[in-house]
Order: structure tokens, then C-alpha cells, then sequence
């Protein structure tokens, strides 16, 4: 009787351990959104971005190889990860762009200022 109470307890944990994580897809799919969003903000023109689009990009790849070898909960943090180094490079990109905009805009004021000036 205490034998099968032992075994019935350890085929218990040993499922809990196996199949106790569910595969992270909503994860992925976000993960995928977020690098997608950097890549179209412009993130692989600015080099700090760059910098954190390819971290974001290098965990989804080490994710989706966790989720292959069963190890869902490792693979539901990398992926967390890639998520929000990919939103980092999105928000560096915007920046860049911001500030690009911001000089021609500042130039351009200069320049009506002169032409204001010189009448």
C-alpha cells in the first residue's frame, strides 16, 4: 500500500514537472509583433537600436528552440525579453526620427528668420 501511495506521488510530480508550463504562443506572437514594429520604426538604420533589435531578435530564436526541447517556462521569459528589447529599439528608432524632424524643422526656422530678416 505505501509503495503505490510513493509511486502514485512521484508519477504525479513528474508530470507536474514535465507538462506544469503551457507553450507561450500568445508570447511569440507578441514577441513577433514587437520585432516587426522596430523594424518598420526604423530600428536597423539607428545603431543603438540595431544594437537591441538583434538581442530581441537572438532570444525569440533561443525561445522557440526552449519550446522544442520542452522547456516552456525558459522560453516564456526569453521571449518577455526579446518583447521588450524589441519595444526599446522601437522607442530608440522613434526617437531618432523625432530628433531628425526636429533639426529640419529648427532649419527650417532659421532659414524663414534670415529671409524675414534680410526684406
Amino acid at each position: 500500500m505505501r509503495a503505490a501511495y510513493f509511486v502514485a506521488v512521484a508519477l504525479a510530480v513528474s508530470v507536474m514537472a514535465c507538462g506544469g508550463f503551457p507553450k507561450p504562443e500568445a508570447r511569440v506572437s507578441s514577441s513577433e509583433a514587437a520585432i516587426r514594429g522596430a523594424q518598420e520604426a526604423g530600428a536597423p538604420n539607428v545603431p543603438e537600436a540595431t544594437l537591441y533589435l538583434k538581442l530581441a531578435q537572438e532570444q525569440r530564436e533561443k525561445a522557440l528552440a526552449a519550446m522544442k526541447d520542452g522547456d516552456n517556462e525558459k522560453a516564456e521569459y526569453l521571449l518577455m525579453r526579446a518583447e521588450a528589447d524589441a519595444e526599446l529599439a522601437n522607442a530608440l528608432a522613434r526617437e531618432a526620427a523625432a530628433k531628425a524632424e526636429a533639426k529640419t524643422t529648427a532649419e527650417q526656422v532659421e532659414q524663414i528668420k534670415k529671409k524675414a530678416a534680410g526684406q
